[in-house]
């Protein structure tokens, strides 16, 4: 004899199991589009910066150099990394905006000025 009247509680259960999944699916959706969008913002402000920095230096009159060729992949892979997140591989879009930053920071270094 079961708790509920008409049966033994398994649909009840099967509904209670089902009742968060919509939410949750939802949810996890909200949080990837979310990630999406920052990691997108990212690239594109990583790109935006080594084409500044690019520009600000040649305007102030250094001579080209390896500098350049620094600054230009961190906004290549930059720009890889903006392709990568729009795709959904955030994880990857992470990687590669990482060694982007780095790349480019390297332009930066007394050794390239």
């Amino acid at each position: 004899m079961g708790l509920l009247p008409g049966g033994d509680g398994e649909e009840l259960r099967e509904r209670f199991r089902a009742q968060g999944r919509a939410d949750l699916e939802e949810a996890r959706r909200r949080d990837a589009r979310r990630a999406r969008g920052m990691h997108v913002a990212f690239a594109g402000l990583v790109v935006v910066v080594c084409l500044g920095l690019t520009v600000v230096r040649l305007g102030a009159g250094d001579a080209a150099g390896v500098w350049v060729a620094s600054y230009a992949v961190g906004a290549v892979l930059g720009g890889l990394g903006f392709l990568l997140a729009r795709g959904g591989r955030t994880r990857w879009a992470v990687v590669v905006i990482c060694v982007a930053v780095a790349v480019a920071s390297l332009g930066d270094s007394p050794a390239f000025r």
